[in-house]
């Protein structure tokens, strides 16, 4: 199956803006089998959505479903 990701904040630079690419994953994938495959840290991952609503790294995933992953919010 297909899916969508996309990568915002420390997921990302600030030149490259946010990173999207398509992949093909096996049918049940998780997203945590997603962000495996990215060769993402777990730790790197604050928030996930999948397709605008607030999913988990449980989530599995739908043929075309949009995931985003966001870094966690750090600052002062």
């Amino acid at each position: 199956m297909i899916i969508h990701i996309k990568t915002i904040g420390t997921l990302k630079t600030l030149e490259e803006g946010p990173r999207i690419e398509t992949l093909e994953v096996p049918q049940e994938s998780s997203v945590a089998q997603v962000i495996e495959l990215l060769k993402i840290q777990d730790w790197e991952i604050g928030f996930v959505q999948i397709n605008g609503a607030r999913g988990t790294k449980n989530s599995i995933l739908k043929d075309n479903d949009e995931v985003t992953l966001i870094g966690p919010l750090v600052g002062g």
